[in-house]
This record gives structure tokens, sequence and C-alpha cells, in this order.
């Protein structure tokens, strides 16, 4: 019972991850122009406002400030973070964010049931969105550039994934992980 108990309060706590929502768009950065350019966060910056949305929750500032696409997009100038336009995935790692890879969909919910930070490639591979939580095989996401909030796993083209260094939700997982093994060595 004691182990139940203590399940649910992992699963709560590590479901209570709150990401702030950042639309591409928005006035505050959707003119800017992402990377060298030529184009506009607004036109083109899905993956760098999910990029944002994901180190913000994390409480991660760059230069001292609040993580958001217009301070992301010039940090990640200043410190080799594009190739022309071109987001280079593991160029957040300084920031706590380290760089696992692409996966298929399926491999991508369990990633995120592991606290990792998943974004989702959707829209046949056009468009990138921060995956939430999920539900059975609907991912819930922050969509920065369509009002949606989900995504099936057959909409998934691909995704990235990306483990936080000492991350809360990542600490939670291999807590659970270590009771979990410690209960089934009491049966």
């Amino acid at each position: 019972m004691k182990a139940i108990a203590i399940l649910f309060i992992v699963l709560a706590l590590t479901s209570a991850r709150n990401y702030p929502m950042f639309k591409q768009c928005d006035s505050q950065w959707g003119n800017i122009i992402i990377g060298s350019g030529p184009d506009t966060i607004c036109k083109v910056g899905c993956l760098l406002s999910s990029v944002s949305m994901a180190l913000n929750s994390y409480g991660k500032t760059v230069d001292g400030q609040s993580a958001n696409p217009k301070t992301v997009n010039a940090w990640l100038k200043a410190h080799g973070g594009f190739s022309g336009e071109l987001f280079v995935w593991g160029s957040i790692s300084s920031l706590g964010f380290s760089y696992v890879g692409k996966v298929n969909a399926a491999t991508a919910a369990s990633n995120l049931d592991q606290g990792k930070v998943v974004i989702l490639n959707v829209r046949n591979g056009g468009h990138w969105v921060l995956a939430t939580s999920r539900n059975g095989s609907t991912f819930n996401v922050n969509d920065p550039g369509f009002n949606v909030s989900t995504y099936t796993q057959s909409e998934v083209t691909q995704a990235a994934i990306f483990s936080v260094k000492a991350g809360f939700l990542q600490q939670a997982y291999e807590a659970f992980e270590s009771l979990a093994n410690f209960v089934s060595q009491d049966d």
C-alpha cells in the first residue's frame, strides 16, 4: 500500500510541469530575423519557439533573461546555434539540455513518459511542437503556430529528444524506477 501511495505522489509530481505557450508570431518577436535569415521567427520559428518553451519551463535563462523566442534566438546567434536559419541540435547543451537524437512517435511517447523533453515534427514534417504530456496515443502539445492542442502518434513524422541535466521530471522518473525495483525485491 505504501508503494502505491508513493507511486501516485511521483506520478502527480511528474505531470506537474508547467510549460508556457510562446506563439511564433507574437508581436514581441515575430518580426525578428531567425538565425542569419532571411526569414522571421513568425515564418519559420516553430522549432525555436518550442525549444524556448522547454527552456523556460525549466527556469533556464539566457544572458540573464528569461528564455523566450527573442532571447533564445539572440543567444543562439551568438553561440553557434544556427546554420543559416537551421537550428543546430546540440547547441543548447551548455544550457543543460542534451540532444539525444531523433526518434519515431512510439519511442517519443516512452521518452516523454521518462520525463525527457520531446519536440514533435508534425504536419507532414513541416512543423515542430512541444509535447507536454500524452493520453494513450495522443500527444498534448503547445503548438507555437496553430491553435491545436493535440496530435496523434500517426500525425508525428519524427521527434527530437532532449534529456535535461538534473531535471525534475528525470529525477522523479529515476526515483520511481528505484522504488519499483525496491518494491519488487520485497515481493
